[in-house]
């Protein structure tokens, strides 16, 4: 950039001669390589008369300085991008120049203002310029405007780059103001471009510069010098002291000025406002319109088309102008230019009376008439009479009688195989030179395959493919149409949203098309269980829409009834093997308050309620009904999982696992737990997210960042590193491949002891996904992690399952634990599963622990562990 605003400077200079020489002494510093500089220059410019030296950077400016008396004591010196100001600079004699001097505060004010952290990682290098532009950033390390915390990193070497940011946050920003180095070359200085787009290889904070050329290579955002108007400035100096000053008269200039130059697209992708970048600036990457994209194009294609335009215009007043006997041959090349354009399969033409003048084509195929018996004849004396032929007549006799182009008649034809056969027939009338009405040219094409297409098109943009029913959007423009005609009497009064119990298990076990011939089974004896009247819609999946017409809430519920009856009587067999099936109901009255996204969403959530009371059963709501409010505020509260992980809306909290008896290892044990803070840092409890989470799919995300949390903080949780922490794996995230190798990897880099780490999952996680958590548990047990099998006693327990999942612990569920002191059933239900477990060589641990007279009876039994509010609340991991 200097190199390039010196010579756009002395352009006009031609009695000024510029000689570059590139010193490169960031990449070699070393003294040998300097004296070769120095006997280069010796060698090259003997002879040559220099009328001034000068120079760039620090290391070249104190290397001519250290050379000046012996080799140039004379030439007066100018210097550029000198990167701070000094008493000895300024006082040397007949040398003067500009400053780069870059102002690294406000570099780092503006970063914090973009970015809102109050940390930041500084990446610098040990060259002189590396070491200036530290020394910068130190001295404002106490001022408020500054963020409270800045880590420096020097000399980073690009194979480091993984491990040494591994330890920071992972959205503290990152300044760059000097070089990554090379191991294997010497620890060379890598280019500016190569070190921010290995950066960037290995981490997704948001990245800023002082150099321009990193951006397109990784960086957000860059300020840097403006090189051109710091060359245009030393340039003026030269000039100034060719033309007779002396260097010591003119005044170094001391502050150069720099220009943030931002990458939009990276802005947007971190989430920074532009109206909290700073100004000067300049924006790369923008969006930008289609015409001022390719407003070159736009507008060569409007001159080739006005072009093409006048050329038209040219050739039909040549033709008009064309002599008589030419006339004919012209007409006719013109015929079957047109015709032939329009792919036609049948060519005609009539005389002004309508009867065929001209046809060719193969006409036989289509009318059973040869060409030359179709000749003199109209279309209507040759084919009205015939009934295997459905002719458009009314449309065809308005356009002839009023002499109007014929535009696109459809004409139907029976032919002797039983196919149909659909033409379309196009005219236009034709007129003699004196505008007198000749008859009419047109075509008839065969498009009987683009007709069935189109069909084909439309039934599948309306219809399920699968089961044959209607589909989502088909079925939302019906149920609109039916709430904008409120006079419609035939109109449906209920609205119906049916899904099917326990389906997951059928595609998990045994496959999707095994799963989707349940689908077919199962629409078919919902439209037997329904009447004409009612509309049957798949949206997708299991999930299925229902609009019944009985005129009564009891008919409808009926109606529901009635399919739940017949699908859990229903058994789906392959295979050999059988598998039950239900099906849940949310049903909500049809009114004219609502729109179809309310009405949908009413239908939703009453279904998800269905499900929640215990499946197959139909729950109705009405539009007073508040009884859905938990379930809505669930799905607003997971509605952005991402946005509030960046807000740091989530934190952890740990409750305290204790051991029964003294004999057992006293290692500190808790199990970690999520809680939700909303915006307006009201905690939200678990059971209002979590099960909305996992109904949404979104449960990965959140335990994704529990596990990379917990890693991370581990030794800022828990300084002693040597405290066993219990995580609670979801059998969702369990069935994600993606999720399992991403938690893996960060086991493996993590320098925690994985024998401190246990993973928990629930009972019936481990039963639906009992071949993925066999090979999870098989895997994470080579690295010494431990693992849980949570809620055992919940549900329908089986310890067949049990004995094939190698646990390390087995967690009695709290609903046994919570009356153990009023129930003898559930003391020896716990009596037993204590034992079985300790046969398989798992220790158990009791939930639910309330109060002393609880505690105690455990210890009888011989529970290894308990867990409870009488043991300890849950409090949040940094509570010391």
């Amino acid at each position: 950039m200097l190199k390039k605003g010196f010579e756009d400077s002395f352009k006009e200079e031609k009695s000024t001669h510029l000689f570059h020489e590139f010193m490169d002494a960031k990449r070699y510093p070393q003294g040998k390589f300097k004296e070769q500089f120095l006997t280069y220059l010796q060698h090259k410019y003997i002879s040559t008369n220099l009328s001034l030296i000068a120079v760039t950077d620090d290391s070249a400016l104190e290397w001519v300085t250290g050379h000046r008396a012996t080799f140039f004591p004379s030439l007066p010196i100018v210097y550029s991008g000198i990167n701070q100001v000094t008493p000895e600079i300024l006082a040397k004699k007949n040398m003067t120049g500009v400053f780069e001097n870059r102002n690294l505060a406000q570099t780092v004010f503006d970063i914090k203002r973009m970015t809102g952290k109050e940390q930041l990682i500084v990446i610098s290098d040990s060259s002189i310029t590396g070491k200036i532009n530290l020394n910068k950033i130190r001295a404002i390390n106490k001022d408020p405007k500054a963020p409270k915390h800045i880590y420096e990193v020097i000399d980073l070497n690009e194979i480091d780059i993984a491990t040494t940011l591994t330890p920071y946050s992972k959205n503290i920003p990152i300044l760059v103001i000097g070089q990554l180095i090379n191991p294997n070359q010497r620890n060379e200085l890598i280019r500016w471009s190569e070190s921010s787009s290995l950066l960037a290889k290995h981490t997704t904070r948001p990245i800023f510069t002082i150099a321009k050329v990193t951006l397109n290579n990784g960086a957000t955002g860059a300020h840097e010098l403006d090189g051109i108007q710091h060359a245009m400035q030393t340039s003026q100096l030269i000039k100034k002291i060719l033309n007779g000053t002396e260097a010591s008269l003119l005044q170094p200039i001391l502050q150069a000025q720099s220009i943030w130059v931002l990458d939009v697209g990276k802005l947007e992708e971190i989430g920074i406002n532009l109206a909290l970048t700073p100004t000067p600036k300049v924006l790369i990457n923008q969006k930008t319109s289609f015409y001022k994209k390719y407003k070159t194009y736009v507008w060569l294609t409007i001159t080739a088309f006005s072009t093409a335009l006048c050329i038209i215009i040219l050739m039909a007043e040549i033709i008009r102008r064309t002599k008589q006997n030419q006339k004919i041959l012209n007409i006719n090349q013109q015929r079957y230019k047109d015709l032939a354009q329009a792919g036609a399969n049948v060519f005609w033409e009539t005389n002004q009376l309508g009867e065929l003048c001209y046809i060719s084509g193969n006409t036989t195929l289509f009318f059973n008439l040869s060409q030359q018996k179709m000749l003199n004849h109209t279309f209507e004396s040759l084919l009205k009479n015939n009934n295997n032929i459905e002719f458009p007549w009314e449309n065809y006799k308005v356009a002839t009688e009023k002499k109007n182009k014929i535009k696109n008649l459809i004409i139907k034809i029976k032919l002797s195989s039983k196919d149909l056969k659909i033409l379309m027939l196009v005219a236009k009338p034709t007129f003699d030179q004196n505008s007198n009405f000749s008859g009419y040219r047109g075509i008839i094409k065969d498009i009987t395959q683009q007709h069935q297409l189109s069909e084909r098109v439309v039934y599948q943009a309306s219809y399920d493919q699968l089961t044959g029913l209607i589909n989502r959007q088909t079925f939302n423009e019906k149920l609109k149409a039916y709430l904008s005609n409120k006079q419609n009497n035939q109109a449906p009064r209920f609205l119906c949203i049916l899904d099917l119990d326990r389906f997951k298990l059928v595609n998990d076990s045994a496959g999707h098309l095994v799963g989707d011939a349940m689908l077919c089974e199962v629409a078919t004896l919902i439209k037997q269980s329904i009447t004409n009247k009612d509309l049957l819609a798949r949206l997708g999946g299991d999930e299925f829409a229902l609009l019944v017409n009985d005129s009564t809430l009891e008919q409808a519920q009926l109606t529901c009834e009635k399919i739940i009856s017949t699908i859990r009587s229903y058994k789906f067999i392959w295979n050999e093997r059988i598998f039950d099936s239900g099906i849940s109901i949310g049903m909500v009255p049809i009114t004219y308050g609502l729109n179809a996204t309310e009405l949908l969403s009413k239908a939703d959530l009453a279904c998800y309620k269905a499900k929640e009371l215990g499946r197959g059963r139909v729950y109705i709501t009405d539009h007073g009904n508040n009884s859905l409010y938990n379930e809505a505020l669930q799905i607003g509260y997971i509605a952005n999982i991402s946005q509030a992980i960046t807000n740091n809306q989530f934190f952890l909290v740990k409750q305290q696992i204790a051991p029964l008896s003294s004999s057992i290892s006293e290692q500190a044990h808790y199990e970690i737990l999520i809680r939700f803070k909303a915006l307006d840092n009201k905690l939200i409890p678990p059971d209002l997210f979590i099960p909305a989470a996992e109904k949404n799919g979104l449960i990965t995300l959140i335990d994704q960042w529990v596990v990379s949390t917990l890693l991370v903080r581990y030794r800022e949780f828990f300084p002693d590193n040597n405290t066993l922490v219990s995580i609670n794996l979801s059998g969702i995230s369990l069935s994600n491949e993606a999720f399992v190798q991403h938690i893996i990897k960060l086991i493996k880099k993590s320098d925690i002891n994985a024998k401190n780490i246990c993973f928990e999952i629930t009972e019936t996680a481990a039963i639906s996904q009992i071949t993925k958590v066999q090979n999870f548990i098989r895997e994470m047990k080579v690295l010494g992690i431990k693992f849980a099998i949570d809620d055992f006693g919940s549900g329908a327990s089986t310890y067949e399952y049990l004995k094939n999942l190698p646990a390390d612990y087995l967690k009695i569920d709290g609903s046994l634990i919570k009356n153990i002191e009023r129930s003898q059933v559930d003391q020896q239900i716990v009596k037993s599963i204590n034992e079985i477990a300790h046969m398989m060589g798992m220790q158990t641990i009791a939930e639910f622990v309330e109060n002393e007279q609880i505690n105690q009876i455990l210890e009888t039994i011989g529970v290894n562990y308990v867990q409870g509010y009488h043991i300890g609340k849950p409090c949040p991991c940094d509570e010391k």
